[in-house]
């Protein structure tokens, strides 16, 4: 079985249109082979050019977009909405249905993919991935015939994906050391988001870069406009034409002593007959709050995300519109995901004389988790109608079964016989 460093190693290298032109660039300056630029260039030019120009003037990219706080916390709560519901390997027997522990996949899938990841690492990177870029691919560890391991393929070394002839799928694999490798539809799981070409998930961080680039400048320049002191600027006339050099001058001069925040209020002395005028901004005339918070529902709209959960939005929710928004985040936020992944597990990892028999099944049970009393109620009217026993009712709240708790009964069928209920009086009327 090949070592870990020789499958997968982590990396920073990236690589698009701009990043290639520079490259190559780079190695013709220093004389270095084409694909062996480390990623510090990548990065720089990333950092610099980003991943798509906006008309706020801001590049945005799936890594800016992170520093927005509104999208780091949408893709917080979803990557760790997925990582933390458990995905069970399921066996069908007949009409019945348990959990297939002995299968090789099970250990994989609900408790550790690898030997450096949990399972909740490996489903919250995947969703991150998913949410922020499109696509999550993972290369199957095998040793013979059998599964070992899920490797997860860091973004920025997925290069492309693309579709061949016969359709079969070709993921490039960029490696740190320049290196490149390619690998077909068989040797991966791969996870993808909407998808406008049916095999390459759509990244929504580059199709809403105008929205995420407008939250990402305002955020800048409240920055600013706080650094500046709650000021937009100060403008100074002095009644003589300055040289260039007495300008510089005395431009760099009151911007030493009177720049930046902690030197708002301090005395303004000025000579030479000049007068200062300060330009007033309100950024209530701006309708600059409203503006936010539309770039924030927007932001989470996109995500699947309600307001609450990142702890945002005008109203704080009552207990039963709170109820509302976690169950509409489970079904149009959470579960189409989890059946997409479930769907993916089986065609990337289940053999096809398994698929009959086996199945992935994430549990999202525990997003509905009620309050005890509610639960309680719940697992009652389950009993009574046969729905559930109570030692199935004991499972779900983590405690052991006990004797006899496996019978299905009704509320019928525990509750005494008035006739032969010695303490139960004759109601009035009636014959003794």
């Amino acid at each position: 079985m090949q070592s870990v460093s020789e499958r997968f190693s982590l990396g920073n290298g990236y690589a698009v249109t701009i990043t290639d032109y520079f490259k190559n660039l780079g190695s013709a300056i220093i004389g270095k082979p084409q694909g062996g630029v480390g990623g510090a260039l990548e990065r720089l030019i990333r950092d610099v050019y980003g991943g798509g120009t906006t008309a706020s003037g801001v590049a945005v990219n799936s890594n800016t977009a992170m520093r927005l706080i509104t999208v780091q916390n949408c893709v917080r709560v979803r990557s760790f909405t997925i990582g933390h519901l458990p995905c069970h390997l399921m066996q069908r027997d007949g009409k019945n249905r348990s959990e297939a522990t002995d299968h090789y996949l099970y250990e994989l899938l609900h408790d550790q993919p690898n030997f450096w990841q949990t399972s909740f690492d490996f489903w919250a990177m995947a969703e991150a991935h998913v949410s922020t870029r499109g696509n999550f691919v993972a290369y199957k560890s095998t040793y013979g015939d059998s599964l070992r391991e899920l490797l997860p393929i860091p973004a920025n070394m997925l290069h492309a994906i693309t579709q061949n002839p016969d359709y079969s799928l070709d993921y490039e694999i960029h490696f740190p050391d320049g290196s490149i490798k390619h690998l077909n539809h068989t040797q991966v799981l791969h996870l993808r988001g909407l998808s406008l070409d049916g095999f390459t998930g759509m990244n929504p961080i580059e199709y809403a870069r105008e929205g995420i680039g407008l939250a990402i400048a305002s955020t800048q320049f409240l920055a600013k406009f706080f650094g500046k002191g709650l000021r937009p600027g100060v403008v100074f006339e002095h009644p003589l034409v300055l040289s260039a050099q007495a300008h510089a001058t005395r431009k760099q001069a009151l911007k030493e002593k009177y720049e930046s925040l902690g030197s708002h209020w301090e005395m303004m002395l000025i000579d030479e007959g000049m007068k200062a005028s300060f330009p007033e901004i309100k950024l209530v005339d701006a309708q600059f709050l409203e503006q936010m918070k539309m770039t924030e529902a927007q932001i989470c709209g996109l995500m699947r995300v309600p307001l609450m959960l990142i702890q945002s939005g005008d109203k704080t929710p009552t207990y039963a519109s709170a109820e509302q928004f976690m169950l509409a985040y489970s079904v149009y936020g959470v579960t189409p995901d989890c059946v997409n992944y479930e769907k993916s597990i089986r065609r990337d990892l289940i053999t096809r004389d398994d698929r009959r028999r086996y199945f992935a099944k994430f549990n999202i049970n525990a997003l509905l988790r009620a309050d005890f009393k509610t639960r309680m109620e719940g697992y009652q009217i389950g009993i009574n109608s046969e729905v559930l026993n109570p030692n199935e009712c004991r499972d779900l709240e983590d405690r052991n079964p006990y004797d006899g708790g496996d019978e299905y009964r009704t509320r019928t069928s525990t509750v005494k016989d008035p006739a032969k209920d010695p303490e139960k009086k004759p109601a009035e009327g009636d014959k003794t």
